[in-house]
């Protein structure tokens, strides 16, 4: 697909919204709303918060942590049956979000969600949305 508007686009618009007076202008204005919201700080933070938590084990281990409060990376293992190096990954992303924190304790790492950012992250979400979370 070219980056200009295909014909059926048009026609599709053109159907959709009726007679425009200044087609090019509603264009532009498309155009321009895209990228407000593309370039909005709030949509930057929500769009690399929701990255991280794409990958389905991510979310599996903020779930586990969400019941478990503190797991290492051995009952992740175990629970998620994957290697200690793709869980170490997963966690990596996950602390790099500032999602999950990692205390050592002697030479375990016991991993906790960092409630601060989770609950900022829903109200991020909330407030960019428009939908009120009681």
């Amino acid at each position: 697909m070219s980056l200009e508007l295909e014909k059926n686009q048009l026609e599709i618009l053109l159907e959709c919204k009726g007679d425009i007076k200044n087609i090019q202008e509603y264009i532009n204005d498309l155009k321009k709303l895209k990228e407000k919201i593309d370039k909005n700080r709030d949509f930057i933070n929500i769009l690399k918060v929701n990255k991280v938590l794409s990958d389905k084990n991510r979310l599996l281990i903020l779930g586990m942590l969400l019941e478990q409060e503190e797991m290492c990376i051995c009952e992740f293992s175990i629970a998620l049956n994957l290697t200690q190096p793709t869980i170490s990954h997963h966690l990596k992303k996950l602390e790099d979000a500032g999602l999950i924190e990692g205390e050592k304790s002697g030479k375990f790492v016991h991993y906790r969600i960092v409630k601060s950012r989770i609950k900022d992250y829903i109200d991020l979400l909330s407030n960019f949305i428009k939908i009120p979370i009681d």
